[in-house]
């Protein structure tokens, strides 16, 4: 009789044992794994490409990678593999399909209902970078307590958006690069150009650590650049763009007496390239002492 009860109490210390063992998804190297929504957002899914290094994956750094308008997270991904591995850093590039979330999903976060209201906060696209983080954390190695994020072009808009409209709370530092339009922190201009009516705490934005980072080469007005009188109001090119809002925050912060965290870098000779402007937000991130 002891020997049964020993028995069925060790293979009940294995059931739970096994159960808390974590299912390991995310490994060293490129792949990608899909993230299943859930609540609001049940019924879509995000695809995750990603990149590991070789190394200690607990305690390396983590980085999301948000990409343009083209939706091509696994480009994105490539495209920074030489930087994650200079610097020993997860490249997570979480991929929103234009079938699942268009523009008003992505770009513009799904702030607002179609009658213009703000959505509550978990209906928002941001929540699902927490999401995906936590996710992360619980089917890979890593031990990870916070991230980084960089966007460029459409994903600098989402980046910028993403700070103002989302707590973050495991947000270290972000990088919004060339985005082709901005939400300005203004209370007397409407959604999606301004914030009028959100309650969007603009001080704790102010206070997050933000790059504003700039190709000075970025100043065609192609096709793909927005070109409506709110946007050209705020600049003609990506380059005027950025430096306009840059310049509206900074004096708004002042105003406000508010802390300002955030910084404007330049990439000299660069236009509109998520792969040149790659290395220099790498280095800012990762390369260079914070400042």
């Amino acid at each position: 009789m002891k020997r049964l009860l020993s028995f069925l109490f060790f293979a009940a210390v294995l059931i739970v044992l096994s159960s808390c063992r974590k299912e390991i998804l995310f490994t060293e190297g490129s792949s990608v794994v899909e993230y299943a929504c859930h609540g609001p957002f049940e019924g879509k899914s995000v695809k995750v490409f990603y990149h590991i290094p070789s190394g200690e994956i607990s305690s390396m750094p983590v980085l999301f990678v948000m990409h343009g308008m083209d939706r091509n997270g696994d480009e994105y991904r490539d495209q920074w593999i030489e930087q994650a591995d200079k610097y020993g850093f997860i490249v997570l590039v979480p991929t929103f399909s234009s079938e699942q979330f268009p523009d008003e999903f992505y770009q513009r976060g799904n702030v607002t209902s179609e009658d213009g209201s703000y959505n509550p906060e978990n209906k928002r696209v941001y929540v699902l970078i927490e999401e995906v983080f936590n996710y992360f954390t619980a089917h890979s190695a890593s031990k990870a307590k916070s991230f980084s994020i960089y966007g460029h072009s459409a994903g600098g808009q989402f980046v910028h958006r993403f700070l103002l409209f989302n707590p973050t709370p495991h947000l270290d530092r972000a990088v919004a690069a060339n985005a082709g339009w901005y939400t300005y922190p203004s209370d007397t201009v409407s959604y999606p150009y301004g914030i009028n009516g959100s309650g969007a705490d603009v001080k704790a934005y102010y206070g997050k650590k933000m790059i504003i980072l700039l190709g000075d080469a970025d100043t065609l007005r192609t096709s793909s650049l927005r070109q409506t009188p709110e946007t050209d109001a705020q600049g003609l090119t990506r380059l005027a763009r950025g430096n306009a809002f840059f310049t509206f925050c900074q004096k708004d912060a002042e105003v406000k007496g508010t802390p300002f965290n955030w910084r404007k870098e330049y990439v000299k000779g660069v236009g509109h390239s998520n792969t040149k402007m790659a290395p220099s937000a790498a280095t800012l991130l990762f390369g260079e002492p914070e400042k």
